[in-house]
């Protein structure tokens, strides 16, 4: 099979839809077809696959690919001559009426990946651009895929306000378990590093510092949790959100047990999970969720909002009987902070039993060898 992806500005900064992108086109031995806005020089960014790039032009009024001009196109139309089949990667930008339009020309078919853009919660962010498009471009476009994939079955669900659901296929992204290492060792060392004393409990965020993920709200939650042996340990880029800023809430005898560290990533990353007892992650929305899903592989017991969507495809989530953990009804602070409570209380039994439910679901749903199967059956069948 002859198969691009196309998306826009492949850069690993880009966090989930990199990772996703790059999942793909693994999985399908494809080339990446990036509309880029230009900002900085990508040229010795490193990939996996071919990664052909064409620039958002004029760059002051279209960097971030609103529409594809007739020179874009051409480049974009040399880049995938003769292809089988185009996977477009996300919405409400130019990339998806011209993958459309090109697979229209040509006779190929094309299926689009949602990443979480018909989220509701996503969709209340600049609501009148989004509509418009989705009246303008989206409609047809969802219509005209050969098949529209989502990330989870909550995603799908969500999606059957702009189109039929026998159109939706659910495929979860693959997440690996964690190698086999020294985790005592690597545990101990992390631990000591952030100043944790033995017998204390550790809940790690990694995320984004974002506002849609809620760091200050889960930061606030857990200092009215008032768990005197519980540290919170913030892993994350800052991104609308400063780690002085979350610095700055701590009041000064609760300093020693919040960590905010920054971004970490390899074995920084891995060393983190290891050195935890819990997971926490109050976003707003996640339409995956590679943090919350990579801390069930490290056998973690988590505490998520409703909003993480894959939390609802494991065990049957929202009616109070998640295997894993904590799935939290609402988005309210009381909840939170019983949840963190809960949590701090739980015997080391159970919270063992909640982390290794959830590397169990995910060894058995979450292997790259089931993501790469699905996909390449279902471009298959759409092809032929």
């Amino acid at each position: 099979m002859n198969v691009w992806d196309v998306c826009l500005t492949h850069d690993p900064v880009y966090g989930g839809i990199h990772r996703s992108v790059e999942n793909f086109a693994t999985a399908l031995e494809s080339r990446v077809l990036s509309f880029d806005d230009g900002a900085v020089d990508r040229s010795a960014l490193v990939s996996s696959m071919p990664v052909v790039r064409v620039e958002s032009r004029p760059r002051l009024l279209n960097r971030s690919c609103h529409w594809v001009t007739p020179a874009m196109s051409a480049a974009a139309d040399r880049a995938v001559a003769g292809a089988d089949l185009l996977v477009v990667h996300s919405l409400f930008r130019g990339h998806a009426p011209w993958a459309a339009g090109w697979c229209a020309r040509h006779a190929r078919p094309y299926v689009s990946v949602l990443e979480g853009c018909l989220d509701p919660w996503g969709l209340a962010t600049r609501p009148v651009a989004k509509r418009a498009w989705l009246e303008h471009h989206g409609r047809r476009y969802l219509a005209g895929a050969a098949r529209v994939i989502a990330a989870t079955g909550r995603e799908a669900e969500k999606a059957t306000a702009w189109l039929a659901p026998a159109a939706l296929t659910v495929i979860h992204w693959p997440v690996p378990l964690p190698a086999a290492v020294d985790g005592a060792a690597i545990r101990a060392a992390c631990r000591s590093s952030w100043g944790v004393p033995d017998g204390h409990r550790v809940l790690l965020f990694v995320g984004r510092l974002h506002p849609m993920k809620r760091p200050t709200f889960m930061l606030e939650a857990f200092l009215r949790a008032a768990v005197p042996e519980c540290h919170l340990v913030v892993v994350g880029m800052e991104e609308g959100v400063t780690m002085a800023a979350l610095r700055a809430l701590v009041p000064r005898e609760d300093a020693d047990r919040v960590h905010v560290i920054g971004s970490l990533a390899g074995g920084d990353l891995t060393a983190a999970y290891h050195a935890a007892d819990g997971f926490i992650s109050l976003s707003h929305r996640e339409n995956f969720g590679y943090a919350f899903a990579e801390a069930m592989a490290h056998g973690l017991p988590a505490i998520v909002s409703a909003g993480h969507d894959l939390a609802h495809d494991v065990g049957r989530g929202g009616r109070g009987d998640f295997p894993c953990g904590w799935l939290l009804p609402d988005e309210s602070s009381a909840t939170a902070t019983a949840a963190i409570r809960a949590f701090a209380a739980a015997s080391p039994a159970q919270l063992s039993a909640a982390g290794e439910t959830g590397r169990a679901w995910v060894a058995d749903h979450l292997s790259f060898d089931r993501f790469r199967d699905r996909l390449r059956r279902l471009a298959a069948n759409v092809i032929g």
